[in-house]
C-alpha cells in the first residue's frame, strides 16, 4: 500500500461511542430485545436533560418501555472502562434527573465489556429510594457458542431475525482477547447472512464498520475488512435510497402543483405542463 493511500485511511475516533449512538438511533427496539431488558420497547426519548446544578448530562440511550402495565423510561449506558462506585453515582444522578423530567419509574441498565467479577454490582443508595441497575456483561454471553450457532445458521442459509443477526456485530465484545481474529470471522459471515429485513442488513454493515475500527490492528486491516463487508457498496446503496426519497418528495410537490393548475386552469393545461397522466389528475392520486 502506498504512503499516500495509507494517509487516506484513518481510524474512526471513538468507534464504541459511534456504535452505541447508531444502535440507539436506528436499532433501539432490536437492542432492547437483544439485551433482554425488561418490558417492551415503546419509542425513543431525547438524551439531554439539564440538571439542578446547571449542567446538561447526556445519557447514552434513553427510551420508553411498557413494563408491568405502565409506561416507564429505560436508561441504557454502555460502560467500556469500569463499573464501580463512581459509575453508580453517575447513573443514580441520571436516574434522579430523569424521574424529575418524566414523572415515572426509571429503569437503569448497564452493558460492559468487563467480566462481572471486575464490576461492582451493589450500590448503597437510600433505603427509601433503592437503586439497583441491571448489568449485562458481554464476556458472560458465551461468544464462542454464539459464533458457532450463527455460523451454522448462515451456512444452512437460514433467515435470521434482526435480533439474531445483531450477534455478528456484538460477538467481538464477548471476547477478552484475540478480538481481531473473531472480527475476521464475523466480517466474513456478514455478507453471507440472510436477514428478514434487507434494509437492516445495510445498517449492520455501518455498525460493523465501528467494530472494525475498534478491533483491527492496522490501517491495512481496516481497509481490507471494510471491503470484505461491502462497506462501499452499502454507502452507494444508502445514497441511492436517500436520493429516491428526495425524488419522491419532488414528485409529490410537482403533483400538488399540477392538481392546483388543473383546478384553476383546467386539466388540459395541467397535462401540458406536467408528466402525470390524465387519470392521475382526474383521480388526484399517483399511480406510481
Amino acid at each position: 500500500m502506498s504512503k499516500k493511500h495509507r494517509r487516506e485511511t484513518k481510524r474512526m475516533d471513538k468507534p464504541d461511542d459511534t456504535l452505541v449512538k447508531r444502535q440507539a438511533s436506528y436499532a433501539g427496539e432490536v437492542m432492547h430485545e437483544y439485551h433482554g431488558f425488561p418490558g417492551t420497547y415503546a419509542g425513543p426519548c431525547m438524551n439531554e436533560y439539564p440538571d439542578a446544578g446547571g449542567g446538561v448530562p447526556r445519557t447514552d440511550s434513553t427510551y420508553y418501555v411498557n413494563y408491568l402495565g405502565k409506561k416507564c423510561v429505560l436508561n441504557w449506558e454502555e460502560e467500556s472502562s469500569k463499573v464501580d462506585e463512581s459509575t453508580f453515582q453517575k447513573l443514580n444522578r441520571y436516574r434522579i434527573n430523569l424521574e424529575y423530567f418524566f414523572k415515572t419509574d426509571i429503569i437503569t441498565a448497564i452493558t460492559t465489556i468487563l467480566p462481572l467479577k471486575k464490576c461492582k454490582v451493589d450500590f448503597n443508595s437510600s433505603p427509601t429510594l433503592p437503586f439497583k441497575p441491571i448489568i449485562r456483561s458481554y464476556p458472560e454471553c458465551d461468544g464462542s457458542e454464539r459464533l458457532s450457532t450463527i455460523k451454522t445458521k448462515i451456512d444452512n442459509e437460514e433467515i435470521l431475525t434482526k435480533v439474531e443477526a445483531m450477534d455478528l456485530v456484538m460477538i467481538p465484545k464477548m471476547f477478552t482477547s484475540n478480538q481481531d481474529i473473531i472480527l475476521e470471522k464475523v466480517c466474513e459471515l456478514l455478507p453471507q447472512a440472510k436477514i428478514d429485513d434487507a434494509d437492516f442488513k445495510l445498517e449492520l454493515v455501518f455498525e460493523m464498520k465501528c467494530v472494525i475500527h475498534k478491533y483491527s490492528k492496522t490501517l491495512e486491516d481496516i481497509e481490507r475488512l471494510e471491503g470484505v463487508i461491502g462497506l462501499q457498496e452499502a454507502v452507494t446503496a444508502k445514497q441511492f435510497q436517500d436520493q429516491k426519497l428526495i425524488d419522491q418528495g419532488f414528485q409529490q410537490g410537482a403533483f400538488k402543483i399540477a392538481i392546483n393548475a388543473k383546478k384553476i386552469l383546467g386539466i388540459e393545461y395541467a397535462l401540458q405542463i406536467c408528466d402525470f397522466t390524465k387519470e392521475e389528475l382526474e383521480n388526484e392520486k399517483l399511480n406510481r
